[in-house]
């Protein structure tokens, strides 16, 4: 048993493999949408927004178009001024003169036949003194023009026109009728009547004014923005570091096992040699079991399970020197390979498999090339619990492994392999449990993962060799 392991696990130091996905899959929802908004129109519209509304020219105007108002303007002081001509007491008095009665019969009279009559009356007897005429006798043309001229004078229109022609609202409405300020008051009201002028009164007076400009709806629309989901994303992560592995690694292969047949695009379910030389799976010497053709791989659309059980089968199992021999075998299981299309060389390889050995099966994952030696194993569990690599020697088998015993059974654990030119380093739950830096494999190879029997299992079939979902990650073309 790994006491370390064993110890890391009980204290907790060993990331929990439900928080693990959770943060991946969240992390990489948010990348997906990240990338996506980094190419969209609407992060070109969102940056414009940006960079005009945080403008100084943007704020200045904004500020000024907001404390704009009718105090203080131009408007206001045209007004005020109006106003004190309205209130200009000569003016009033002006107006008064000018809708009155007495104007209107002054202004008739004046042009009335019976003024003129009155002025030619008055002209004719003015030629003479009043003893001249009156010594002519009352007989006379002169007495009788007196007589008549003296009638009309004392008649209600002329003596009206008389009395209006010297009062002082007459004098003072000749006086003001062409007076400068007269002229302004009529330029003022004409002015401030205009629907222009109007117009801009109602526009300072406006406390919405800014809401209704098109840049107060640019700023809103770049406030809605901001609550949009994928421009939260983007904030969020435009300066981080969170997203440097998917940015460097790219998902070349990818199985969930979440439909209900075992996805044949991706897998075999035979081994690279038993496909290249045979046609048919073989089993090695000292297996007790016969790899059948897929009918003991399981996927139920939540995980693929290589199933061991006990019945009796025909199988072909390599013997030197004779080669292929067929012999019936009391046990079946199954076998997958990437070895019909996906072959890689480098990156991060990584599964999700339940932890459930038994010492009477050897459940692995592993990476294999042209040669069955090196075998890299993700991890390996059964008779022993390890990860590591497994290479041929003259003298036998070589291990560079190191054991996993501490770990729960009946748990799921991610199990990963970072493979690079230089070095093999293990990982469980993101926790490194090894690192080989000698002999590293460069060329390509394959993925597999197989049950095998090893020993009479005793009432523990059929056995269970479960796997929730495998991934492998090369390097993002720049």
């Amino acid at each position: 048993m790994s006491l370390r392991l064993f110890f890391a696990s009980a204290f907790g130091l060993i990331k929990s493999t439900a928080k693990i996905e959770a943060t991946h899959e969240t992390l990489l929802a948010d990348f997906r949408m990240y990338r996506e908004f980094e190419q969209s129109d609407e992060l070109k519209e969102y940056l414009a927004l940006e960079s005009l509304i945080n403008s100084a020219a943007f704020k200045q105007k904004k500020v000024e178009l907001q404390h704009l108002s009718l105090r203080g303007s131009r408007e206001e002081a045209l007004l005020k001024e109006l106003k004190k001509l309205d209130k200009n007491r000569w003016l009033q008095k002006y107006d008064s003169t000018l809708k009155s009665e007495e104007l209107k019969r002054f202004e008739k009279i004046s042009v009335s036949e019976d003024l003129k009559h009155y002025k030619e009356l008055k002209a004719a007897v003015e030629i003479h003194s009043y003893a001249a005429i009156k010594k002519k006798g009352k007989e006379s043309a002169e007495y009788v023009l007196y007589v008549e001229f003296q009638q009309v004078k004392k008649s209600a229109d002329i003596q009206f026109f008389k009395h209006f022609r010297m009062s002082s609202a007459l004098k003072n409405f000749e006086l003001m009728k062409d007076s400068p300020e007269l002229k302004r008051r009529e330029e003022l009201r004409n002015m401030t009547t205009s629907v222009e002028f109007k117009a801009r009164v109602a526009y300072l007076e406006d406390k919405q004014k800014w809401d209704k400009t098109e840049d107060a709806a640019k700023e809103k629309r770049f406030s809605e923005m901001k609550k949009m989901p994928q421009v939260i994303n983007y904030l969020k992560y435009k300066d981080s570091s969170a997203f440097d592995f998917f940015k460097k690694w790219q998902l070349v292969f990818e199985d969930h096992f979440d439909s209900h047949k075992l996805d044949t695009q991706k897998w075999m379910t035979q081994s690279h040699w038993a496909n290249e030389a045979l046609g048919r799976n073989f089993s090695q010497v000292g297996d007790l079991q016969a790899f059948t053709d897929g009918k003991n791989v399981l996927v139920d659309g939540k995980s693929l399970k290589i199933e061991v059980r006990k019945e009796k089968t025909n199988g072909m199992q390599w013997h030197m020197p004779f080669g292929f021999v067929e012999q019936e075998y009391d046990y079946t299981s199954g076998i997958i390979s990437t070895a019909g299309g996906e072959w890689w060389n480098h990156g991060i390889l990584e599964a999700k498999v339940k932890y459930s050995p038994s010492s009477h099966f050897i459940d692995s994952i592993y990476l294999l090339g042209e040669e069955s030696s090196p075998q890299i194993n993700l991890v390996e569990m059964g008779l022993k619990n390890r990860l590591g690599t497994l290479t041929k020697t003259d003298s036998g088998i070589h291990s560079e492994c190191r054991s996993i015993s501490g770990l729960k059974s009946g748990e799921f654990y991610i199990f990963r392999l970072e493979w690079s030119a230089g070095s093999l380093i293990w990982k469980i739950n993101e926790k490194e449990i090894l690192s080989i830096d000698l002999n590293v494999p460069s060329h390509t190879m394959h993925l597999n993962a197989a049950s095998i029997v090893v020993s009479e299992p005793v009432g523990s079939l059929p056995h269970r060799f479960e796997i929730d979902w495998v991934r492998f990650y090369q390097h993002a073309k720049a």
